[in-house]
């Protein structure tokens, strides 16, 4: 029989439609910045990510040998002691087919300067909630799905 009153039925805390893919992801974040790293953070956990966070390379290291996996590594460049692309070459000894995305704000002389940025996304700071997302998005998507490449921003 069906109920009309003016109380509807409690939904259930997450309904199976709504679990995403995101819920199953873990992307470890790793920012000098505390303002930064948090909203970052922030960001990716609305969406549904789980997220590691790290300050600096070693902790990032260490969380990444501790994790079963780690599907993405966002990254800011100009770090202290080791930079960014210092942490992603010792990242990739860990977890050698995650895809990383290195936030920074001097993106013209990272690009210049003859690094090796292969297989790395570059965001520039400042950045909107929606770029965050959609390069991270685009990573993940790039490995989940075998032959297609990542857009990359030029």
């Amino acid at each position: 029989m069906r109920n009309n009153s003016s109380h509807s039925e409690p939904s259930p805390a997450v309904p199976s439609s709504a679990i995403t893919p995101e819920l199953t992801k873990t992307v470890l974040v790793v920012d000098d910045d505390p303002a930064i790293r948090s909203l970052e953070t922030e960001i990716l956990r609305l969406e549904g990510f789980r997220v590691l966070e790290a300050e600096d390379a070693a902790d990032a290291l260490r969380l990444a040998r501790e994790a079963s996996a780690v599907h993405l590594l966002i990254t800011d460049y100009s770090m202290p002691e080791v930079d960014g692309l210092e942490l992603t070459r010792q990242f990739r000894a860990v977890h050698p087919k995650t895809p990383v995305l290195m936030v920074s704000d001097s993106l013209p002389l990272l690009r210049d300067g003859g690094e090796d940025l292969d297989h790395v996304e570059l965001l520039a700071k400042p950045f909107s909630f929606n770029d965050l997302l959609g390069k991270a998005r685009a990573l993940l998507d790039a490995v989940a799905v075998p032959g297609r490449k990542p857009w990359c921003c030029d």
